[in-house]
């Protein structure tokens, strides 16, 4: 229920910034269509021609929330990418981490098997490992079938 009543206040608060902004945007034709009629007076002219031009000026974001755009929707799904990048980023940063550690646990293993098998086995002395190059490896039938021919 919780839901459902703040998405019906979500929809309430963009339907009357959509209807603000609807008449915002009627006011400021029906002032420019004012003063195409009406000659402004020199004294105060700095200060109305200051005026409109703040009028004006927001005429863009009028015009974005009237065509349904939001532009604090924006700024939110702004900030929800720029939290979601930071998490991706820290996360990224702890694999980073994790394969170090494992890359590192995995040499330390190595060596710690090298050195049982040099000092305990039968072998002590003897290369216990003959390294094959890759022609002299051969292949079970069923695995040569699925290697691409040359």
């Amino acid at each position: 229920m919780n839901e459902e009543e703040s998405q019906f206040d979500q929809d309430l608060k963009a339907k009357r910034g959509w209807w603000f902004s609807v008449m915002f945007l009627l006011l400021i034709v029906g002032l420019i269509l004012f003063l195409t009629y009406v000659k402004i007076v020199d004294e105060n002219r700095d200060v109305l021609v200051g005026i409109l031009g703040v009028i004006t000026g927001s005429i863009s974001s009028m015009v974005a929330i009237a065509s349904g755009r939001d532009p604090s929707e924006v700024e939110e799904l702004r900030e929800k990418l720029s939290k979601a990048n930071a998490d991706r980023e820290a996360l990224i940063a702890r694999l980073r981490d994790a394969q170090i550690q494992m890359q590192l646990l995995r040499e330390q293993i190595f060596e710690l098997q090298t050195a049982v098998i040099d000092k305990l086995s039968l072998f002590s002395g003897n290369k216990v490992i003959k390294t094959k190059t890759a022609d002299q490896v051969v292949l079970d039938p069923t695995v040569e079938e699925w290697i691409p021919k040359r």
